[in-house]
């Protein structure tokens, strides 16, 4: 089965600066995949390639098994959450969320039926007349994944959606985040630095350094098997031994590193 989304040898480049450097990445249907990295290091610039607000300098964007270089945002089967949510203040709920589908000319008993439907998946039913001043934080962000939701794209895209929020109903976005992603079985690309965030949340995580991908993997295998030492440190707390090379023997080199391992976890 090919992937939903593939990336291939994407460069980009601002200013002579490198942004993404030869960026190769495929996203399949119904997975949650998280760009996590440190700020600068193009996760949100991958997004915006996707969505089409850029244009990569060099390599190709496939959607649905077609290139989309040519094609504009609107044209794409892709919608983004922002992390500012972006909610237009004079509208209400209902109005915020079916605004996309009035833009397309879609018969008002369907926009009724479809925007009804999306605010009862993200539990907002109740709150369709008020405008985003009369809600929460949370039921902002709420608004803003429905009205992405509501056109019934190939991909939602999110762009640290949760940043803006309180630790105790960051904790709960997370949760409602993962059950939407599942009721809904459409493939989420999260952006975040934010690492217990991508590890709670993610069926695969791909880790930025340095404008490339350094590896992609579960968030089992990220956390417990880095393939090198900036994902280590990177990715949680990590314990960073000191060794010193006695001999260049490998097996007395790879029998030195095992004692080392044993005495350690006698100690513990």
């Amino acid at each position: 089965m090919s992937a939903l989304i593939e990336l291939k040898q994407v460069y980009k480049a601002y200013a002579n600066q490198t942004i993404l450097e030869n960026i190769s990445l495929s996203i399949e249907q119904g997975e949650f995949l998280t760009l996590l990295g440190p700020s600068g290091c193009g996760k949100t610039t991958l997004l915006r390639l996707i969505s089409g607000f850029e244009t990569p300098d060099s390599g190709d964007i496939i959607i649905g098994g077609n290139s989309v270089l040519s094609s504009p945002p609107h044209l794409r089967q892709v919608n983004t959450v922002f992390q500012s949510y972006a909610l237009f203040p004079h509208m209400t709920v209902f109005e915020n969320v079916a605004f996309g589908l009035y833009c397309e000319g879609i018969a008002k008993n369907e926009i009724h039926q479809r925007v009804n439907d999306t605010l009862k998946k993200v539990k907002l039913a109740d709150l369709a007349n008020r405008k985003p001043s009369q809600i929460s934080g949370g039921q902002q962000q709420r608004v803003a994944i429905a009205r992405a939701i509501v056109k019934r794209p190939l991909v939602l895209l999110l762009d640290e959606p949760l940043s803006a929020l309180d630790y105790s109903l960051r904790k709960a976005m997370q949760i409602e985040l993962k059950q939407l992603q599942r009721q809904l079985g459409i493939a989420f690309i999260f952006v975040t630095h934010d690492q217990e965030e991508a590890l709670s949340l993610s069926d695969r995580i791909v880790v930025f350094q340095n404008n490339q991908i350094q590896q992609i993997g579960s968030p089992r295998e990220v956390y417990e098997k880095p393939c090198n030492l900036a994902v280590a440190k990177f990715i949680g707390e990590a314990n960073i031994l000191d060794t010193e090379i006695e001999d260049v023997n490998s097996s007395h080199i790879t029998a030195t590193l095992f004692n080392k391992k044993m005495q350690l976890k006698h100690k513990t």
